[in-house]
C-alpha cells in the first residue's frame, strides 16, 4: 500500500518537473486502502466459566479511492487449550462468506460447530452446538463489533474479548 502511494506521487512529481500533464484515471489505481480486524472469542464448556479454546473472527475490507467498499472477505480459525484437548472439542468451521451487500455495507456470516468427543477414538460424541459468527463492515464510521451466537448457550456459551 505505502509503495503504491510512493510510487503515484514520483510519478506525479516527475510529471510536474517535466511539464507532461497526466489523466486523472493515472492517481486512481494506487488508491485501495486495506483494513483488517481481528475479534477473538472463547468458546465454554466444562466446568463453570471455564474458557475451552479461542476462535478468531478475521475479517479484511479494502475499499476504493472513494471510500467505497471494494471487498470484505473474513476467515475463522482457532484452537483448543489444555481443558479443550482434554475434553476432545472439534471444531468444523465453515469460512466466512457475505450475506448480503453492496458498496456501502456487507455482512459476513460464518459457522463452527463445536462437539465434545470425550473419548476421541469413538464415533460417538457428546452435544454440540452450531457458533454462529457476525460481522457488518460499513463504509463510513467505525467497523461494527463482530458478534458470536452459540446454539446451546447453556452448554457452550461463548465469551468475546471487549
Amino acid at each position: 500500500m505505502h509503495i503504491r502511494k510512493t510510487a503515484a506521487i514520483g510519478v506525479t512529481a516527475l510529471a510536474a518537473l517535466s511539464g507532461i500533464a497526466m489523466a486523472p484515471a493515472a492517481h486512481a489505481q494506487g488508491g485501495e486502502t486495506t483494513s483488517t480486524k481481528v475479534w477473538n472469542f472463547y468458546p465454554g464448556g466444562g466446568a463453570g466459566s471455564t474458557r475451552t479454546g479461542e476462535i478468531d473472527f478475521t475479517v479484511t475490507t479494502v475499499k476504493d479511492s472513494k471510500g467505497r467498499i471494494a471487498r470484505v472477505t473474513g476467515s475463522l480459525s482457532g484452537h483448543n487449550n489444555v481443558q479443550g484437548q482434554a475434553l476432545g472439542i472439534k471444531m468444523d468451521f465453515t469460512q466466512p462468506y457475505v450475506v448480503s451487500g453492496n458498496s456501502t455495507r456487507q455482512h459476513l456470516r460464518g459457522k463452527v460447530v463445536l462437539q465434545s468427543c470425550l473419548a476421541k477414538h469413538l464415533p460417538v460424541c457428546g452435544p454440540s452446538s452450531t457458533v454462529t459468527f457476525d460481522a457488518i463492515v460499513n463504509m463510513y464510521g467505525p467497523q461494527t463489533p463482530a458478534t458470536a451466537k452459540s446454539s446451546n448457550s447453556k452448554l457452550w456459551p461463548i465469551y468475546k474479548t471487549k
